[in-house]
């Protein structure tokens, strides 16, 4: 069966998309159950992944807690980038959130597809510089700004967040804690409230 290029990596990768009856083969699908670990830390990565249909959150365990350093959802490729390009162990995991269909790309036949379509590299740098000046940017912000503000720009950023991603989850990616996100939701839904009447 044929499975499609999905739409964000044939605007990204114009190269995978002119090319994909060539290459789609290097892609095998994969459906995973809620919560699995597709990466431990330590590790080094050797698959990228290709959400179809699902959640995956990538995380760091410092001083024995869990720290959400991304969400993914359709469309995004994932995987721990320095370790799969570089071959060195992970400082992130990767789990699903929810039942997820996955195409899975292994290591080898990435650097086939490096190799057999030279174009890809320069779409892959591009594309990997926008995903840093985007992470340090997030950073920025979270420094920069309140709680509460976090909270607001995430769901104003990915408004179906709340419905895919438990709350305990979106607390560690906001650097907080989950009792402080359920003050601030109350606190903004009476606000909310308020305005109404």
């Amino acid at each position: 069966m044929t499975q499609p290029l999905p739409p964000y990596l044939r605007a990204k990768f114009p190269e995978l998309a002119a090319h994909w009856a060539q290459v789609q083969t290097y892609f095998h699908p994969c459906h995973v159950p809620a919560h699995t670990i597709l990466l431990t830390e330590g590790t080094v990565a050797t698959k990228l992944y290709l959400v179809v249909q699902g959640s995956l959150r990538m995380w760091h365990t410092t001083d024995q807690r869990d720290v959400t350093l991304q969400f993914f959802f359709e469309n995004q490729p994932v995987a721990s980038f320095e370790s799969f390009y570089l071959g060195q162990p992970s400082d992130s995991a990767i789990e699903t959130l929810e039942p997820t269909d996955l195409l899975v790309l292994d290591k080898t036949s990435f650097d086939q597809i490096r190799r057999t379509l030279p174009g890809f590299e320069s779409s892959l740098n591009r594309w990997l510089c926008a995903r840093f000046i985007a992470y340090r940017q997030r950073v920025y912000t979270q420094l920069q700004t309140i709680p509460t503000g976090r909270y607001q720009a995430l769901i104003a950023d990915n408004p179906m967040i709340l419905d895919r991603v438990p709350l305990h989850e979106i607390a560690t990616y906001l650097g907080i804690t989950p009792v402080s996100l359920s003050r601030i939701r109350a606190r903004l839904n009476e606000q909310n409230m308020n305005a109404k009447l």
